[in-house]
């Protein structure tokens, strides 16, 4: 029988009445930032709340409001409560104060409009179990309510100053749990990547943490300014039955609303046939995102930080698969659908693609050139430039492709496949997620064994290499890339 103890900790803020398990003490709904709620709605996080006597910190946090992901028949769906009271921690930890261990935070994925660090399969009592890292997943407003630009009302990139705020949290209040404040390694995954990415190119990520791992980071999406987002805002309001000039009403419309609206924004068919790129993301602000953080990455503005970079072989079967907009797509539609990106060079390109894929349906081409545009390739070139500039700061790249493939022969190695493998919590994952339907769970086991530790010790040690883990060289070797599948591998540039 599983031994349930109350725990209680001190932190600079206030005690936290959690709970342990299996030698895991776990906080939950930690807040970091008060909630932003009523006339707080579209404000900045602030600093941290105080509180006084123990706060109970055992029942699951929520997530932000949204509505089911698009990517729900690939991850699986999970049981969550939604509120917009919503800036809060997750913590697991194996240690006690000062034991000075490092730490990991992970930041969610979902397109900046789906998702939360509460979600079971983000549940990270496994990894501190295993590795005796301190834990810690953020959770952040999405949607209109983080990342839509709205004068007069919402600066830009809430939900981005919501992860600095949490991160500021972990590092005054980390060493309470175990953790230690100048040895925070930030994890994150797509939309959370990407977070992380724009961290890493301005001053303050120095400040919030130590090393990186991104997986699948959409370097190579277009950012629009809050100029080019005013259309966005038009329509939101449109949707909502509200004057251009009302701008200020959307504080007051019940958060169902709101959400609905978004709904109906999503639905709109985009503008080039198989584009995933999301109505709310980060903006250009002159603050947080002065530039692109790829082309920072590559003048050498994230060069100070070692750094995992990750993708998927097939990142875009994640979004393809079952798409009834591209069923039937004709070579003519493809060529159309790359034309923005490619210009002249769209038939070259297509060429090129199909001497790499079978079958070579327009198809799983399209799915091939979207990926290596907004996932591959700038990560190779964020993993290159990494690697010119950490030389002088002693900063380690690391890279690796996830081959590994799904059951489903739709999905390939897609977006979120090595989600997973980083958690653990695979009976999680296996039971919800059509990406892992019918796979071998001794199987999963094993990859996870050897993904996990890798990654594990990258946090722990700066070195993802060990006796029980895969030989991975740094990516300044050749340009090294770790290849993931049934037989793991290291071998040069992804062609």
């Amino acid at each position: 029988m599983t031994a349930i103890e109350n725990v209680v900790v001190t932190t600079p803020f206030g005690q936290l009445a959690g709970k342990r398990i299996d030698g895991v003490s776990s906080f939950r709904r930690v807040p970091y930032a008060a909630a932003p709620t009523g006339a707080r709605r579209f404000a900045l996080p602030g600093e941290p709340i105080s509180w006084t006597g123990a706060r109970p910190a055992t029942a699951p946090g929520t997530i932000p409001p949204q509505l089911p992901s698009r990517l729900d028949d690939v991850m699986g769906a999970y049981p969550a409560a939604q509120d917009e009271d919503c800036l809060h921690l997750d913590i697991w930890t194996t240690r006690s104060r000062d034991d000075k261990a490092p730490v990991l935070v992970f930041i969610h994925g979902g397109g900046f409009m789906t998702g939360g660090g509460s979600l079971p399969c983000y549940d990270g009592h496994l990894i501190a179990q295993r590795s005796g890292l301190v834990v810690v997943t953020i959770t952040y407003r999405l949607g209109a309510l983080g990342f839509l630009p709205i004068e007069g009302l919402a600066a830009a990139n809430l939900g981005l100053h919501d992860q600095i705020a949490a991160l500021r949290w972990i590092r005054q209040a980390i060493g309470a749990f175990g953790g230690d404040p100048e040895r925070i390694t930030v994890a994150g995954q797509s939309a959370g990547a990407y977070s992380i990415a724009s961290l890493q190119a301005i001053p303050v990520g120095r400040e919030l943490f130590n090393q990186a791992i991104l997986m699948s980071a959409p370097t190579g999406i277009k950012l629009r300014t809050p100029e080019q987002c005013k259309p966005i805002v038009e329509g939101l309001l449109e949707l909502l039955g509200l004057e251009p000039d009302r701008a200020a009403a959307l504080r007051d419309v019940p958060v169902d609303r709101l959400i609905e609206a978004q709904g109906k924004l999503l639905r709109r068919p985009p503008a080039t046939p198989g584009d995933i790129t999301p109505p709310f993301m980060p903006a250009y602000d002159g603050v947080l995102i002065p530039r692109d953080p790829l082309a920072s990455a590559l003048d050498g503005g994230a060069g100070w930080c070692s750094t995992v970079v990750g993708v998927t072989r097939e990142e875009y079967a994640a979004f393809h698969a079952g798409n009834p907009t591209l069923a039937g797509m004709t070579e003519e539609r493809l060529l159309a659908a790359i034309a923005g990106m490619y210009g002249d060079r769209a038939v070259a390109a297509v060429a090129a693609a199909r001497t790499r894929r079978v079958p070579t349906t327009p198809q799983a081409l399209l799915g091939d050139l979207f990926s290596d545009e907004t996932f591959i390739q700038p990560n190779m070139d964020f993993a290159e430039a990494q690697c010119r500039h950490g030389a002088a700061t002693g900063a380690r790249t690391f890279v690796y492709r996830f081959d590994w493939q799904s059951p489903n022969a739709a999905l390939g190695a897609c977006h979120c496949l090595d989600l997973p493998f980083l958690f653990g919590n695979l009976a999680v994952w296996q039971e919800a997620a059509p990406m892992l339907h019918g796979a071998n769970r001794a199987e999963l086991e094993d990859l996870c064994r050897l993904f996990q530790g890798a990654l594990l010790r990258f946090a722990a040690q700066g070195d993802p290499n060990g006796p029980d883990t895969p030989s991975w060289p740094s990516h300044d070797r050749d340009l090294a890339v770790l290849h993931v599948d049934r037989r793991i591998y290291a071998a040069g540039l992804i062609g």
